[in-house]
């Protein structure tokens, strides 16, 4: 591909009787590209005179000269423009990352605290072996706004719900977790976050709808969801949180392909991870794919949203995506030896999702593929087009180190409809003040 900047100098070189061969050594040279010889005679012989609206009848004519440095003046300024974008375009990109450095440097954070030790059980009956527990936490579309009496009484969700059954969430998974303890020692906590987070206003009528806007959304979540690692904090060993972005907190409103990671969900992870910075049994592994893979035991797990799943979301769609993603991954280990390097997370066992608001799991051979609840629950968008309402809920599952996954509870989150919350939702004007 011959750059445009280039026609018109290659006309005028030419004329002055450079070879082909000196032509392609200066576009190397002058633009980084290789572009063979004949490539430029071709292009010279059957549309280089088209740039002109008469022929370069000779090339000392002062005035093919003048009308020839026009054009150069005309592409060279033209090259000056998109320069001129690009450089933007890095700008903007290195203040996103400006903004989360700065955030990690300068915001406030929840004060360290210490780990508590467990009792651990006893009896013949016991486990050898430590469990790990794999709680998500998916598609709590925090300031959204459904109405009970549009729901005819099945739903109702807004922050203060949220704010309760969050705290139902993290008191009901750590009540489990002791339970779990009478028959095996657990001291890690996985909590991976699917994404759509918060509501967003990529739908007109999110937008029309919502609580707040969103930025209010990413917020407030950032700092409830933070106070709720915070609360589990002390009861394990380690907790890692993993994040992949979801749709809903996407801003544009066409789904990118690009830079898939500018997302309100992401934002608010860098927010999450800032308030728990001084947890140092939290460990926080944002990624700007939109999939991400981490290991448990001898088990990798991938998780992403699910909104790049075509079909509806049935089944058959589901497991299909999965299975073209182990290839992806294949193709990527095959890649990486070629170049002799060794990739030490090339496939994955198992599988979570968010995206369809229920849960449900299904066998893909070398593990499960779970699909993982709503905070949520039923909307008004559920109700009305798809004629289906599913219970908020959250999964947690149970992992072993010989065995994998071994088992699983749901957490069902509308009994906390009215109870209290010991999370506190409050943002100041000055969010230097929000840690208290």
């Amino acid at each position: 591909m011959i750059p445009e900047q280039a026609k018109s100098e290659i006309i005028k070189r030419r004329a002055t009787g450079v070879t082909w061969t000196g032509l392609s050594k200066w576009i190397e040279k002058q633009f980084g590209i290789k572009v063979h010889r004949t490539t430029i005679q071709r292009w010279h012989d059957k549309e280089a005179w088209e740039l002109e609206e008469e022929p370069l009848l000779n090339p000392d004519d002062l005035g093919e000269r003048i009308k020839l440095d026009k054009k150069v003046a005309t592409y060279k300024s033209e090259a000056d423009f998109y320069k001129k974008l690009y450089s933007q375009v890095i700008k903007n990109s290195a203040k996103k990352e400006i903004i989360v450095d700065s955030i990690h440097k300068l915001a406030p954070s929840f004060k360290a605290v210490p780990t508590i030790q467990y009792k651990s059980p006893k009896g013949n009956f016991i486990g050898k072996h430590a469990q790990t527990v794999i709680a998500p936490l998916s598609d709590t579309h925090i300031g959204e706004s459904v109405n009970s009496d549009q729901m005819v009484d099945l739903n109702t969700y807004d922050f203060n719900i949220f704010n309760r059954r969050l705290y139902g969430w993290a008191s009901q998974l750590l009540n489990l977790v002791s339970y779990r303890r009478n028959i095996a020692k657990v001291d890690d906590l996985i909590v991976p976050m699917l994404g759509d987070m918060i509501s967003g206003d990529i739908h007109e009528e999110l937008a029309r709808s919502n609580i707040s806007n969103c930025m209010e959304q990413m917020i407030r979540g950032a700092n409830l969801i933070a106070q709720a690692l915070m609360f589990l904090a002390p009861h394990f060993k380690n907790i890692l949180v993993p994040c992949v972005v979801g749709n809903h907190g996407r801003m544009t409103r066409k789904p990118p392909m690009k830079d898939k990671y500018m997302d309100w969900d992401y934002m608010m992870y860098q927010w999450v991870a800032t308030f728990c910075k001084n947890q140092e049994n939290i460990t926080f592994e944002i990624t700007k794919s939109f999939i991400h893979v981490f290991s448990i035991y001898d088990n990798r797990i991938l998780i992403m949203h699910g909104d790049s799943v075509s079909g509806g979301g049935s089944n058959t769609s589901i497991t299909r995506a999965i299975t073209n993603l182990r290839g992806v991954l294949q193709y990527k280990k095959n890649l990486k030896a070629e170049l002799g390097i060794q990739d030490e997370i090339v496939h994955f066992d198992s599988a979570m999702i968010g995206h369809f608001h229920r849960i449900d799991e299904i066998d893909i051979g070398t593990g499960e593929l779970h699909i993982c609840g709503t905070m949520k629950g039923p909307d008004e968008f559920a109700l009305q087009r798809l004629h289906t309402a599913t219970k908020p809920k959250q999964l947690v599952t149970y992992w072993h180190p010989k065995y994998g996954y071994i088992g699983k509870e749901v957490i069902y989150l509308n009994r906390y409809n009215e109870k209290d919350s010991l999370f506190k939702d409050f943002i100041p004007n000055s969010w230097t003040e929000m840690i208290y």
